[in-house]
């Protein structure tokens, strides 16, 4: 038992010291839950699951001393359409309240990548105009699930649901079939890099590169881009 609770110290010490230290730094912290986090589902036992989850999520931010807002965002797609995204989305926001506010208070969404799913504009009538969570706009998602708006346009509705004095974030990536050069990659799997310049229409915004080879492809960007 007393080892148990000195891991708990440690544990407890070691997430304040790494919010203090992001903060020295001026680093964003943020989270991305997995895609079983579906609290659009019809099944009380995945919504169940789904509340623990985030809750952890929020409860570790605390320890952080991040703050409760979505400038630390949790960040997540709302789930499954069903066959009904009118109903789907209603449960997602039905079920929202069931969340603590440490995970509320930080939690957003982002457009999805199948054009049968969640785009911008799908988010933002059926989820912000309803319990005011900002989105997050995917630029590469967009692409397969426009909304019938284009990139500028669903950018910049994403960033509306921000609140004043929190810069919006983005997600950017490239598809890997165009980096590899394969047909049979699905054009919506991540590149390793991203080559492009990222547009961003002239607005401030936070750019997360959701690239699979992680910081080198941050520093490749800033290679081709910035140096």
């Amino acid at each position: 038992m007393e080892t148990k609770n000195q891991l708990w110290k440690d544990s407890v010490l070691t997430l304040r010291d790494s919010g203090v230290k992001a903060k020295s730094h001026n680093l964003r912290i943020t989270s991305h839950p997995g895609p079983f986090n579906v609290l659009t589902s019809p099944h009380p036992h995945v919504v169940d699951n789904c509340v623990k989850d985030l809750t952890i999520h929020g409860d570790v931010f605390d320890m952080m001393g991040l703050t409760r807002t979505p400038y630390n965002k949790i960040n997540i797609h709302i789930g499954g359409a069903y066959g009904d995204k009118e109903s789907a989305m209603a449960r997602f926001c039905v079920n929202f309240e069931r969340l603590p506010d440490s995970v509320k208070s930080r939690l957003t969404v982002e457009n999805d990548d199948k054009a049968s799913m969640y785009s911008v504009r799908d988010l933002y009538d059926g989820v912000y105009t309803r319990i005011g969570i900002p989105i997050v706009f995917d630029y590469h998602h967009h692409k397969f699930c426009t909304g019938d708006l284009s990139e500028q346009e669903a950018l910049e509705l994403a960033m509306s649901t921000w609140p004043d004095g929190i810069t919006p974030a983005t997600h950017y990536s490239e598809s890997r079939r165009d980096e590899q050069e394969d047909p049979k990659i699905k054009p919506q799997a991540h590149s390793d890099y991203v080559y492009k310049k990222i547009e961003t229409y002239g607005n401030v915004i936070d750019v997360m590169v959701e690239a699979k080879a992680k910081e080198l492809a941050v520093q490749k960007y800033k290679e081709l881009h910035l140096c």
